[in-house]
């Protein structure tokens, strides 16, 4: 990422950030504590979510997540990362990185023109390995070309009435002192 690029995403991050205390700010101006006390705790959730996202220590899947929403406009995305309570976190990022792009582009494929569609991608850590699940709403994947991204992809394809699911494990890597 260039000078340019992380100058851009700042910029980006800061106004999102600005934008989510104005309407705090909007709320308690107008006396609706109890609405500005919600969208508080929505915004220090987003953030705790972020801090957790941060302890992976994959600087490259985050700045893909920071970068998601101009790469993907056609997918809203939500995560949640569940960590254990050991202090140092790792997490193969190239692994995680490419098999995020790929579902990606195949979901990208099947998605229809002019439709935003939610996109909830959960990461939990296990003792020995990582269990990583992405769902969709309103896409299903022909039967043929599932077996092939589940060949191709190495995950489990799980296809509900109105909802996708991906979900794989990546094994924890042993770290040298």
């Amino acid at each position: 990422m260039d000078e340019k690029e992380t100058v851009r995403l700042i910029q980006k991050y800061r106004h999102d950030l600005m934008n989510r205390l104005q309407i705090v700010s909007g709320y308690l101006s107008m006396e609706k504590t109890d609405k500005a006390k919600r969208n508080l705790d929505d915004v220090l959730r987003y953030y705790e979510e972020e801090r957790n996202l941060m302890r992976l220590n994959a600087d490259s899947f985050m700045i893909w997540i920071l970068q998601f929403q101009d790469a993907y406009p056609s997918f809203a995305l939500t995560y949640r990362v569940e960590l254990l309570e050991s202090v140092e976190k790792s997490i193969d990022e190239q692994e995680l990185l490419i098999t995020c792009k790929k579902l990606l582009a195949v979901l990208s494929e099947a998605a229809k023109e002019l439709h935003v569609y939610d996109l909830f991608l959960h990461i939990q850590e296990k003792e020995t390995y990582w269990i990583i699940r992405m769902h969709i709403k309103d896409v299903t994947l022909e039967n043929m070309n599932v077996k092939n991204i589940e060949k191709q992809h190495g995950v489990s394809v799980i296809q509900e009435k109105e909802q996708t699911s991906f979900e794989w494990n990546i094994v924890k890597e042993e770290r040298g002192d």
